[in-house]
């Protein structure tokens, strides 16, 4: 089988079916690392499955390509997982399926089988994949060939775990296409759940699986900001709103983004002519970075010339993905007001030191919960910065004897 694509969606999965005792081919347009997967180093940091990449490729179960047409060949079992960006309006930036696609459909697909794990809008394999490939092959979806929907739902550096437990939602055009996307799955997981619907019906799952979190995210934040409002703590008052109470489980509020969950509200509110939850959810969420300098400037004033140290650039916790990251948009932000930034995160190459980033700076803004941040509060509390921004609220006032500590949701 052939996995197009072999990003953080992708090469996990690659690395997983491998393991399973199929032999895999991972295409991708990289050759940079193409060359890094053959050699079985993982191109971006994902320390869980170094080991199992090795293994694959060593045992030769994991070939790495940048040449489609082969593969294709090779294979009974086609998976696209390449990106669906949006771009600078919002819309979604087909090109990369387009690309796939138009390469799959010069070869001769009768009794094969294409699985779209890429996220897309709602009846895009009707409208988009299935004419495409009628077209290019005249052969039919679901009778000559397989094709299914089986989106991606796996928490960005989790896919070692849950593509073993998270079930499996596969939308196919027949049952034909059902039934071998269930055994592929099951290959991986004899006991995995395998929830069918149609393929517009799975496209939608996807997308309101992480709309409902993105939402979820922006509640907590707007409650954050209520709080300052009334001059309380919101860290405090969602533990104890959650606390041992069956019917609440608000998530702390902090930065969300990243390149899924904010990204997929849009796919779905931009098919719309009307504003919806999903909408305000984005507006909210997205105000956060410049909420975070507001808050500085009614502390210290003018940013002018100010050094700030910026601790965390992924998007998430113990990632180097820096893709649709709120802490790029704050460090943008803070520049646009005439501050000096002095980035550092221990993931993301071409970052500054943390030594370097706590020369003397006037203010130190945690824009990320890296669990190597949590002992950091000594080294930050002696760096002589004025005031501790702590955008996640890991730490706490008493950590620090010498700096001023500030938290995103308190008033205190």
């Amino acid at each position: 089988m052939s996995i197009f694509g072999l990003g953080r969606v992708g090469l996990p999965l690659a690395i997983v079916i491998a393991r399973s005792g199929l032999r895999v081919i991972g295409v991708d347009v990289d050759e940079s690392k193409i060359a890094k997967i053959n050699k079985g180093e993982m191109p971006f940091y994902y320390p869980a499955m170094q080991e199992w990449l090795g293994e694959v490729v060593a045992s030769r179960k994991l070939v790495a390509s940048t040449h489609s047409k082969e593969s294709i060949e090779q294979s009974d079992v086609i998976i696209v997982t390449v990106g669906t960006p949006t771009g600078s309006r919002c819309e979604l930036d087909y090109s990369q399926i387009h690309s796939v696609l138009n390469e799959v459909g010069k070869a001769n697909l009768k009794n094969k089988a294409v699985i779209i794990r890429s996220t897309s809008v709602p009846g895009t394999l009707a409208n988009i994949v299935m004419p495409l490939l009628f077209k290019a092959t005249g052969l039919r979806p679901g009778v000559d060939f397989g094709l299914a929907v089986c989106p991606e739902r796996i928490v960005e550096g989790q896919a070692h775990r849950e593509l073993y437990e998270v079930p499996e939602i596969v939308g196919g055009t027949g049952d034909l296409s059902n039934v071998i996307a269930l055994q592929l799955f099951k290959r991986i997981n004899p006991q995995k759940k395998i929830l069918i619907l149609a393929p517009t019906g799975a496209e939608l799952a996807k997308l309101f699986t992480n709309i409902y979190r993105y939402v979820q995210f922006a509640l907590a934040n707007e409650f954050a900001i209520w709080a300052e409002r009334y001059g309380e703590d919101a860290h405090q008052i969602i533990q104890a709103a959650n606390e041992s109470y069956p019917r609440s489980s608000i998530p702390r509020p902090g930065f969300a983004g990243g390149p899924c969950l904010a990204k997929d509200g849009l796919l779905l509110d931009n098919n719309t002519t009307y504003s919806s939850i999903v909408s305000v959810a984005w507006k909210l969420n997205e105000a956060v970075p410049q909420h975070v300098v507001t808050q500085l400037m009614k502390e210290m004033g003018s940013l002018y010339g100010m050094k700030i140290a910026v601790l965390g650039l992924a998007f998430k916790a113990n990632s180097d993905d820096v893709r649709s990251s709120p802490s790029v948009k704050l460090i943008e932000t803070l520049k646009g007001y005439g501050a000096e930034v002095l980035v550092h995160d221990p993931y993301v190459k071409d970052t500054m030191s943390l030594s370097d980033a706590l020369k003397n700076p006037e203010v130190v803004v945690i824009a990320n919960n890296h669990s190597a941040f949590k002992n950091l509060a000594g080294k930050i509390d002696s760096s002589g910065c004025q005031i501790v921004y702590d955008v996640w609220g890991i730490f706490e006032a008493s950590d620090f004897t010498r700096a001023r500590y500030k938290r995103f949701g308190s008033a205190k």
